[in-house]
């Protein structure tokens, strides 16, 4: 396949959420048979290749992977799920909660599988087809981060136990 077309197939992949952006280390050796996930050909003993770790393990050709990770330049650091920790997610969620952007979850029935090629319902960063993904069962259709969806989960359990609390109501004085 030519270069340019393989740049192209890369950017709509990358675009529709069906490969993830190359991450900046990858294994390399011998071909051994693999299935090359950017142009679709066997990757033979006589070429490099490149075992790719990401939300699954890809395989590429050398040059393969070069235009997969140049093609991916714009998309680095777009999940910052990577970067961001669980204590400065949970802040995010109080932050959406106070602004009405996020409700707080009635329950913590979800369901766990492949992502949807959408954008996190906590953090707006994508979410691409090869993560992982939660979805909320019984609430408005949201599609999180596994990580993110921790985050809300603890908030919304916080939240929920704040609200439970018996208030202090003022007593009447009799005098």
């Amino acid at each position: 396949m030519p270069q340019i077309a393989l740049r192209q197939t890369v950017r709509e992949r990358l675009a529709s959420g069906w490969l993830f952006p190359a991450p900046h280390k990858v294994w390399a050796g011998k071909g051994t048979g693999h299935v090359c996930v950017v142009c679709g050909t066997t990757i033979t003993p006589s070429e490099v290749e490149n075992e790719v770790d990401g939300p699954v393990t890809v395989w590429t050709h050398l040059p393969c992977y070069s235009i997969w990770r140049e093609e991916s330049k714009p998309y680095d650091g777009a999940d910052g799920t990577d970067r961001i920790d669980l204590g400065d997610l949970r802040q995010i969620v109080r932050l959406r909660f106070a602004n009405g952007t996020l409700p707080v979850l009635p329950h913590d029935e979800s369901w766990t599988g492949r992502g949807v090629s959408d954008l996190c319902g906590v953090c707006s960063s994508p979410i691409f087809a090869a993560e992982s993904s939660q979805e909320v069962i019984g609430a408005p259709r949201v599609h999180t981060h596994l990580v993110c969806y921790r985050a809300w989960l603890l908030e919304s359990i916080a939240s929920r136990q704040v609200d439970e609390r018996p208030s202090a109501e003022p007593h009447a004085d009799d005098s």
